[in-house]
């Protein structure tokens, strides 16, 4: 019984490792030239990107993070049922959360200058678009995640005619997976379980 119980509290566990966000389609972008944005996106080199891929989400609790910008204009992000928006004229690291379902993510990227936005999926040609951002080889794309802290990175490129460099306001992504009241139950029981055994047995290394 304790093996079962520690077996369906690893299995949640591994549940929520599993969530993520994930992209497919989209347009191969092999070399982005001028990246050059502020804060931690400015440390990611050999930029490439997939232009207007469909972003994907696993339910859970999702935190989008403010990664830095190149941009003159203002430019925003926001996704359905967030908690405010991002602002490429705030501050690096600034974060909104919310509870998302599985399934497209409902995002906006808007550039307040010429008052252009693109929503997921959607492509209004190289100015005001948005990409996510990677490296290739050959014809393989790795995206980016600096060292798995984010699932999926995006770079808008906003409506001002000068560049396509998707630099202006850099966002990353990250789902958490939120257990069901019964699977906390279930880890706690297994958990208790593991104490039990545990202490058990160092009673009987005493003995």
């Amino acid at each position: 019984m304790k093996k079962l119980m520690l077996s369906v509290a690893l299995s949640a566990l591994a549940a929520s490792a599993g969530a993520q966000v994930t992209f497919t389609g989209g347009t191969d972008r092999a070399a982005l030239v001028g990246v050059n944005p502020n804060g931690p996106a400015g440390t990611l080199v050999g930029v490439g990107g997939r232009e207007s891929a469909v972003v994907n989400t696993t339910a859970g609790l999702l935190t989008a993070t403010f990664l830095g910008f190149e941009a003159i204009d203002t430019d925003t992000f926001t996704f359905s049922l967030g908690s405010g928006t991002l602002s490429n004229k705030g501050t690096v690291g600034d974060t909104i959360t919310g509870n998302v379902g599985a399934g497209m993510l409902d995002f906006t990227f808007r550039d307040t200058g010429t008052g252009t936005l693109v929503g997921n999926g959607q492509n209004l040609g190289d100015f005001t678009s948005y990409a996510v951002l990677g490296s290739f080889v050959g014809s393989v794309f790795t995206p980016f995640t600096l060292g798995n802290t984010y699932d999926l990175i995006l770079g808008f490129n906003d409506g001002l005619r000068v560049d396509a460099d998707y630099d202006d306001m850099v966002i990353g992504l990250r789902v958490a997976a939120i257990p069901e009241p019964e699977s906390y139950a279930l880890m706690l029981a297994g958990l208790a379980a593991v104490g039990f055994i545990a202490r058990r047995r160092k009673g009987h290394l005493k003995a």
